[in-house]
């Protein structure tokens, strides 16, 4: 009899375990590949997230050229407070608005008044000090020819001759104290209004325009105080 030629079972089973190692890898080669393609766009998008965030915050915040106009176009101080800096101390409110030489006028005044009503002071107390003294101009003699003295010892006078400060050199020179006094308190004025002026004027530009009125045009300003 013929025998009947068949498959041998051990080549089967290899070619079956063969061909399942295959798959395995492949399959594992195929998953690596798509973990190490997420993992790596992962950081790209948060990178892309963080710029985008980056962007709006940058869009939110002024510009640097603005800001800076912004702050060039107002004063140190603002006007009521310079008024109230000179009317303190005269030339206070000029040399914070950055006005040296109006600042140096104003308290080189308010020391000139100052020195020259202290004077004035003081002559008008002397002036009233001395206001009944008189200059004595001949004395009394008794009849062996000695002069008369009173009880302290001092010698008694006949004829007198009134000082030159009588009553109206006091009123003359209580009259020169008060134009000093008027004279400070004017500075103080002028001062505070010089430097209300000057910080209403710090953006001259933006502040002073002609407009256009029903009856034409006109030159307007706004003040703040």
């Amino acid at each position: 009899m013929g025998s009947i030629p068949t498959r041998s079972r051990h080549t089967g089973t290899r070619l079956s375990r063969v061909a399942s190692f295959l798959r395995n890898t492949i399959a594992r080669a195929i998953t690596a590949a798509v973990t190490t393609a997420s993992l790596a766009g992962v950081p790209a998008r948060g990178v892309e997230a963080q710029q985008v965030d980056t962007a709006r915050v940058a869009a939110r915040r002024p510009p640097p050229t603005t800001a800076a106009a912004q702050d060039t176009a107002r004063p140190p101080i603002s006007p009521k407070r310079a008024f109230l800096y000179s009317l303190l101390v005269p030339g206070y409110g000029q040399s914070v608005l950055d006005r040296p030489i109006a600042g140096a006028l104003f308290f080189g005044a308010e020391v000139t008044w100052i020195a020259l009503a202290t004077k004035a002071s003081f002559d008008l107390r002397y002036a009233r000090a001395h206001e009944s003294d008189s200059l004595v101009l001949t004395y009394k003699f008794k009849p062996d020819g000695s002069v008369e003295v009173d009880s302290l010892g001092n010698p008694v006078g006949a004829t007198f001759l009134p000082n030159r400060y009588a009553s109206d050199r006091v009123a003359a020179r209580r009259k020169h104290l008060e134009d000093y006094y008027a004279l400070l308190i004017t500075n103080h004025l002028l001062a505070a209004a010089e430097a209300f002026v000057s910080a209403q004027l710090w953006d001259l530009p933006a502040h002073v325009s002609i407009r256009q009125m029903p009856f034409g045009h006109a030159l307007a300003a706004t003040i703040r105080w």
